[in-house]
């Protein structure tokens, strides 16, 4: 990938074409599509062709002793508990949990890199206020020493500056250290090489109402519904097995034959049946099958609303959290506007010398926590608003 800047776009494309777990889906999905191809070919009729010769070695006196034939045998049998039929809407309904799995997989491939590359982001931003911070506590650190040689500040807060001055060090080499690990866990995960570019910020759309609860396209419940449906599938054939066997054939025969490949010979055969049958024994294990299915059936039922009523449970906290941020984003944002204004108030002080330096740092000091503070706030919106769109299997940021 060349590139000045990682977008998120580019890793998850390049994420989603190398990770093993979506390339074993994409087989398992073509797996499925080819067992379904199959099915359809069953409902084909039989069909074989045959040619032979014969020779006899001891053939009465009017007869050749080699002859040879040709043919062609069509046929094709339908019954009431016809395995064809219901192997096809078995293989249907694998074919489509398969592709519903292989689309669940690289939704939740994009959520973990999405989450991966928003803590690289939010990360590096907290970086770039806390190195501006430094370089503001390094000037107020020198300017008390200069107010201490002056007469007009005591040595403990020169200290107190000093340690400040620590303090923001070390917060900065254990950040370094957050940045490196959340950059190296972001590209283990896309499986690509660290170039160090930096990572392009992304578009902060921030909707002020929280989306409603919405089921109806929730991957895992569909999935379970897919399972529901091959539960009543397999009752339906086993509950066919109770009633006799019902079976309607019909064949096609042409054959032509003669001595020595004359082929003068043409011999067509039609035939038709029908069948009835019941077998004595077999009420018992079709029972106990039955039985079987039933109780995988309402496993399965359980299982579905269960998931339904935890995933109602995490979109309640969850909408909560965004509730809170949403508020969270107006106050901030008008923090934000104060400290903004309160700079300008300061600099235009400053350069008519009613103020010192170590005032306007103070100022500046305080706008860059109040735009940390919004700006890490828009981050937990947007993480919170693409958790929920995740949950509902929605796509992420409207892309995946």
């Amino acid at each position: 990938m060349a590139a000045s800047v990682y977008t998120l776009d580019d890793l998850i494309e390049h994420g989603i074409e190398h990770s093993l777990n979506i390339q074993k889906e994409l087989l398992s999905a073509e797996s499925s599509k080819s067992a379904l191809t199959s099915a359809l070919w069953n409902f084909a009729p039989e069909a074989s062709i045959s040619a032979g010769i014969n020779k006899d070695f001891d053939p009465p006196v009017s007869r050749s002793s080699l002859s040879s034939h040709a043919g062609i045998d069509i046929s094709k049998t339908i019954s009431l508990n016809d395995p064809s039929y219901f192997n096809y809407r078995s293989a249907l309904l694998d074919d489509q949990s398969a592709q519903l799995r292989l689309q669940k997989n690289k939704s939740e491939y994009a959520y973990k890199v999405f989450q991966a590359f928003l803590s690289v982001l939010s990360n590096t931003k907290r970086m770039e206020a806390l190195s501006e911070n430094l370089e503001i506590q390094n000037r107020v650190w020198e300017q008390s020493k200069t107010l201490f040689r002056l007469g007009k500040i005591t040595p403990f807060e020169v200290k107190q500056n000093e340690i400040a001055v620590m303090n923001s060090e070390i917060s900065i080499v254990q950040l370094e250290n957050t940045i490196e690990n959340a950059r190296a866990e972001l590209f283990s995960l896309i499986q690509m090489k660290d170039e160090g570019y930096p990572l392009q910020e992304l578009d902060i759309d921030i909707n002020k109402d929280v989306p409603a609860f919405d089921s109806s396209e929730m991957i895992q419940l569909r999935l379970l519904e897919q399972e529901l449906k091959k539960h009543d599938l397999n009752l339906t054939q086993n509950n066919l097995s109770y009633l006799p066997r019902l079976n309607l054939g019909y064949g096609f025969s042409r054959k032509v034959s003669g001595a020595d490949f004359d082929f003068d010979q043409y011999n067509t055969v039609h035939n038709a049946y029908l069948s009835l049958s019941y077998p004595l024994l077999s009420f018992f294990t079709n029972r106990e099958s039955a039985s079987r299915q039933k109780i995988a059936k309402q496993l399965t039922e359980l299982n579905l609303e269960d998931t339904i009523q935890q995933s109602q449970s995490d979109y309640e906290n969850k909408s909560r959290v965004l509730e809170y941020l949403l508020r969270l984003e107006s106050l901030y944002a008008e923090r934000l506007e104060q400290a903004s204004a309160q700079i300008e108030i300061a600099q235009e002080r400053y350069r008519l010398g009613l103020i010192e330096l170590l005032e306007l740092d103070k100022t500046r000091t305080s706008y860059i926590d109040a735009r940390l503070e919004y700006e890490n706030n828009r981050y937990e919106i947007l993480k919170t608003q693409e958790s929920l769109n995740f949950q509902m299997s929605k796509p992420i940021l409207g892309k995946w």
